[in-house]
């Protein structure tokens, strides 16, 4: 998934100029140095997962004004390392943000870095455990560590994936990490290292999703439906009718289990998990989704409308607010654990906005003014 992203970031980097925001004075503490990421460009391009990305060309009118938008408003403007968060801290107010070189913990309170965990070979993927206490990542050797996040110290690493791993899920209880690459096997992992178990999946793998109470296991293939599996045994117990997916591509399940949706090849599916009825699917073009946690929105991106950032009803049927309008396609969309923000990425700024009201809180760039 890195590798996408990467390429994706090379592509609209050069086309596209950072929107301006109110600066900030940041004294950045740094634990461990950085290597600057934008000289990282030699990866060999049988490294990039052949996976397709959305095909539509996204256009850029305006978004319907919000709140985000109006004047006088004044988001905060922090520098991570890279554009490409991937999660909340328990705490809600400290953000993870990946490089190929680690993962930084961003404190938004006081925009500055926290500290910053730095990997042994470049990263595919990370993750971070419900508590916050464990992180994981995959590296370019196909394995996969898990960092003790107290004191930063390697508690395992875990073998067996012949392939490049591009997506890791923790259980919402936090006692097993799953793992997937295109070698067609999910793997189950306790947090001590040792495999409990896998699924056989028959195909690439390209995306993950786990069920709120840890008994359902959806998988995203490169072509074909999306399947849902039973944890405990392994066994395939439904398909859902779809056509594949992307590396970006994420499988959510809503707060309540009733609902499963995705962001596909051919824009995002929505089903109801009793039955696999196909709820709702009217944006053909998005390559993020997400739930709340209290389970009020469901929230999206629309490449064709503009890459708008909408909080929806959770079946998607009715807007709820339209937040501001990324400069790209949006590929990373993620609530904080409370649910109080709603973070985006299009891999030129991070935009975070609070949930309640709309209002645009920080905007996040390799620069501020």
């Amino acid at each position: 998934m890195f590798n996408r992203i990467f390429m994706i970031m090379l592509g609209i980097g050069g086309i596209l100029a950072f929107t301006a925001c109110q600066p900030a004075s940041l004294a950045v503490v740094t634990d461990t140095p950085v290597p600057p990421i934008a000289l990282e460009t030699n990866v060999p391009a049988d490294t990039a997962p052949p996976s397709p990305l959305p095909s539509a060309t996204p256009t850029f009118e305006p978004s319907p004004t919000s709140q985000a938008e109006l004047p006088g408003d004044s988001p905060q403007c922090f520098t991570p390392v890279e554009i490409l968060p991937f999660a909340f801290m328990p705490d809600n107010d400290r953000l993870l943000v990946r490089t190929r070189s680690g993962v930084q913990v961003f404190n938004l309170a006081t925009l500055e870095e926290d500290s910053f965990f730095k990997s042994p070979q470049n990263m595919y993927a990370a993750a971070v455990a419900p508590d916050g206490q464990t992180l994981a990542w995959s590296l370019e050797d196909g394995s996969i560590q898990l960092i003790r996040v107290s004191d930063q110290q390697r508690v395992a690493t875990l073998t067996g994936h012949p392939d490049y791993v591009y997506d890791l899920r923790f259980s919402p209880a936090g006692d097993r990490l799953y793992s997937a690459s295109h070698d067609g096997v999910v793997r189950v992992w306790d947090m001590q290292g040792n495999l409990v178990s896998s699924v056989e999946a028959g195909g690439e793998v390209l995306g993950l999703g786990i069920s709120p109470d840890g008994s359902r296991l959806a998988t995203i293939p490169f072509d074909g439906p999306l399947l849902l599996w039973d944890t405990a045994s392994g066994e395939q117990v439904a398909e859902f009718g779809s056509t594949g997916g992307y590396d970006t591509s994420d499988a959510v399940f809503s707060p309540d289990g009733e609902y499963l949706a995705a962001d596909l090849a051919t824009g995002i599916y929505l089903w109801l998990v009793s039955d696999g009825e196909l709820v709702w699917d009217e944006v053909k073009n998005s390559m993020a989704v997400a739930f709340s946690p209290d389970g009020r929105f469901l929230a999206y991106s629309d490449v064709d409308a503009g890459n708008p950032i909408i909080l929806a009803s959770p079946d998607g049927t009715r807007v709820e607010n339209t937040l501001g309008q990324m400069q790209a396609p949006v590929w990373e969309l993620f609530f904080s654990p409370d649910g109080s923000h709603l973070a985006a990425t299009d891999g030129v700024e991070i935009r975070i906005w609070q949930v309640e009201d709309g209002k645009l809180m920080y905007i996040g760039k390799i620069a501020c003014p």
